[in-house]
């Protein structure tokens, strides 16, 4: 039962990580995408949040089901892998959530400027300046980081 557990986890896992790299990916383009139509249409293509978050739980539930049915749940390793997790998730719905929302507000601007012909530079920089929040790579790093982590936790199970 175990090793099926532990298929589980790793293969929700893995549909996560896909549905949350065309998140990842439509955030990394609209840093380089000047016109505010075009860069809206990147996250047209991208899953519902929804879904993933459902990943999300499938992953959580398959893994704390394997390590309580054996006696990992008693090492630190397991609770450090979800603090860790839970930290990623925060930063996570904090500045990439975040972003979201001051991409299509400022893209939104900018399209609404152009079409009135009012406040044209004013609407430029807020876009510019979304365009170049630090969100993106923040959520890059500490996913990356944080992913490094968890499963080097996991493979080497040190304490």
């Amino acid at each position: 039962m175990y090793n099926w557990l532990v298929l589980l986890h790793i293969f929700f896992a893995f549909l996560f990580m896909l549905g949350h790299g065309a998140h990842v990916a439509a955030m990394l383009k609209f840093r380089g995408e000047p016109d505010p139509e075009k860069s809206l249409t990147f996250f047209s293509n991208v899953p519902e949040i929804k879904y993933v978050r459902y990943l999300t739980i499938a992953m959580g539930v398959f893994g704390i089901a394997a390590a309580f049915i054996t006696e990992w749940w008693k090492q630190g390793w397991v609770w450090l892998s979800a603090v860790v997790f839970l930290i990623i998730s925060f930063v996570m719905y904090k500045y990439g959530a975040g972003y979201y929302g001051i991409i299509f507000g400022a893209a939104n601007r900018l399209i609404e400027a152009k079409k009135t012909d009012t406040d044209l530079p004013a609407a430029q920089k807020g876009y510019d300046d979304a365009r170049n929040t630090p969100h993106t790579m923040i959520v890059s790093i500490v996913g990356i980081v944080g992913l490094a982590i968890i499963l080097w936790l996991m493979r080497f199970k040190p304490f």
